[in-house]
C-alpha cells in the first residue's frame, strides 16, 4: 500500500455490439482487466463484474471499476465525465456515476 487513496468509479456502460466492432463474446464474470480512456489519455482498470455478471456484447450495465494506478486520475474522474473501454479497439462507451475514494 502506497498510502494514496484509491478511487472506485461506480459507472453505466454500453459494451458495443459485435456489428459496431464489439466484441465477439461476452465479457466472463470476474475481474476483467482493459483500458480506460478519458480525454485522449489510458488508463489500466479492471471492471468488477461479481455483481453485474457476464456482459454480453450491445448490453449495458452498471459496473464498478478499480485502477491500477488511480493517482493518475484523481481530480479528473467527476459525476458526469464520459469515457470508453479499450481492449485491443474500443469495446464500449460509459459515464461515471458517483467516484468513491477509500
Amino acid at each position: 500500500m502506497t498510502g494514496r487513496p484509491q478511487i472506485r468509479a461506480i459507472t453505466r456502460i454500453k459494451l458495443f455490439a459485435t456489428e459496431e466492432g464489439g466484441r465477439t463474446i461476452a465479457i466472463p464474470q470476474t475481474v476483467f482487466r482493459c483500458l480506460f480512456e478519458i480525454e485522449g489519455e489510458f488508463f489500466d482498470c479492471g471492471l468488477l463484474l461479481e455483481e453485474a455478471g457476464p456482459l454480453s456484447p450491445g448490453q449495458e450495465a452498471t459496473v464498478p471499476i478499480d485502477f491500477l494506478r488511480p493517482w493518475l486520475l484523481e481530480g479528473r474522474l467527476h459525476c458526469g465525465t464520459t469515457f470508453r473501454l479499450w481492449d485491443l479497439r474500443t469495446i464500449a462507451e460509459g459515464i461515471v456515476l458517483r467516484v468513491l475514494k477509500f
